[in-house]
């Protein structure tokens, strides 16, 4: 029967291509061309903006002097900005370099950084004590960005700090508001209940934002001393503990502390608002 087909031209043209399909399907295919994509170019806008990140991040971690560092390389480089100044700011200021902080804060009073101008001034103004100056800028930093609580927590608590406690009560509880899981504004909160002599009040805000032992013994020693008292309330004390007055903790809304060396806030209740 092979024979009978190979006689036929039109059999062997047949037979010819069935062995070219089989041979081609045993064969190797041929690997795709690949066409090698572009190396992504990265504009200096784009560095410049990652440099500042990088820069933002050492500040977040407390890295102030490597931080100045990264800034002077980054004036070689490129053209200062109002970020760049509110960055250079902060690290002068932690790390005492006070005036030229309040050089660089002042450039930002013009742009649309202004309130993190005013808030550094104000901050830079309550570390020396100057507290109706430090209220003065942290109102205008308000003015500027009415919903940040940092700015409100700050303000409220510069009215503690000044005897002026309406007025804290309203700027405080605002920044609660808006910050509800925020333990530094409750912390001011409690404090301001303590100053009225509202024990019960404060104690329901520490309770209900979960603050823990430390935080409470330094409130308590915080609201001692704006009252003028040698010592915190009795009966706070845990066993074991010794009296607040005695510790070297620091309470956590000290100038330059929140917007500079500020711990991440301790997650607390976020369905609890000012009352």
């Amino acid at each position: 029967m092979m024979s009978t087909l190979l006689r036929h031209p039109s059999s062997r043209l047949c037979w010819t291509l069935l062995l070219s399909l089989v041979a081609g399907c045993a064969s190797t295919p041929e690997r795709p061309v690949v066409v090698k994509a572009p190396t992504p170019q990265i504009s200096p806008k784009h560095l410049a903006g990652l440099s500042l990140q990088l820069i933002a991040r050492m500040e977040s971690e407390k890295k102030w002097y490597a931080a100045l560092s990264w800034l002077d390389r980054y004036r070689q480089q490129y053209p200062a900005s109002d970020t760049s100044n509110l960055l250079r700011a902060r690290a002068l200021a932690a790390t005492g370099s006070t005036a030229e902080a309040d050089k660089y804060f002042n450039k930002l009073l013009s742009g649309p950084l202004a309130a993190d101008g005013y808030q550094g001034l104000g901050l830079l103004a309550a570390a020396q004590g100057q507290q109706d100056r430090a209220i003065r800028y942290f109102t205008r930093a308000s003015r500027h960005n009415p919903t940040n609580p940092d700015i409100l927590n700050d303000l409220g608590y510069a009215y503690l700090q000044n005897h002026q406690l309406e007025q804290a009560r309203s700027a405080l509880f605002r920044a609660g508001e808006l910050a509800p899981d925020d333990a530094r504004i409750w912390s001011n909160i409690a404090l301001y209940y303590l100053l009225r002599n509202q024990t019960l009040q404060a104690q329901e805000v520490i309770s209900s934002h979960q603050l823990d032992w430390d935080t409470q013994q330094m409130i308590h020693a915080e609201a001692a001393r704006m009252m003028g008292l040698n010592h915190p309330q009795q009966g706070l004390h845990a066993p074991g503990q010794t009296d607040a007055t005695t510790q070297s903790t620091q309470f956590p809304n000290q100038p330059l502390t929140q917007l500079f060396t500020a711990n991440p806030a301790q997650s607390t209740n976020p369905s609890r608002t000012a009352p």
